[in-house]
């Protein structure tokens, strides 16, 4: 991975991954965050409710899993965080994988943002949410952003 496209490991975790991990903990318990470094940064959030796993490099975002059940402002919440991350790294897309273990979030994507999503296929079909989009549309509906 270009380590210098990222902030360092700790500067994401106390900026990106840490307040989602407290909101996850505030919702649902304890959680636990683990990253591993090699080609992509994976990055795993665990709850005794479910798993958020991403992975990224410097032109890739995907999430693998996302099997914690949390109220739709958490899941918005969650997808901002990644969103502003990805904005600043020039990264557009924010790709879901479409299996079982990410149709939580699949679902709240077509029922809240139809239509900043579409769909791609190859080896393995993706839900893809478009970052300025989504972006966009959350402060249409949050505002400030008090959520």
């Amino acid at each position: 991975m270009n380590k210098d496209k990222f902030y360092e490991k700790q500067e994401l975790l106390r900026v990106i991954f840490m307040p989602i991990n407290n909101r996850l903990k505030a919702e649902i318990g304890s959680s636990l965050v683990e990253v591993k470094d090699g080609d992509w940064l994976k990055v795993t959030f665990i709850t005794g409710e479910g798993a958020i796993r991403i992975k990224f490099g410097t032109k890739r975002f995907m999430i693998t899993e996302f099997s914690v059940k949390v109220r739709n402002m958490t899941i918005d919440f969650i997808l901002l965080r990644f969103a502003l991350f990805l904005r600043r790294n020039d990264i557009q897309i924010i790709s879901v994988m479409n299996c079982d273990e990410t149709s939580i979030l699949r679902t709240f994507l077509e029922d809240f943002y139809k239509d900043s999503i579409f769909e791609s296929f190859g080896d393995q079909s993706y839900v893809e949410l478009k970052v300025a989009d989504y972006i966009v549309k959350f402060y249409k509906k949050y505002g400030d952003g008090s959520f």
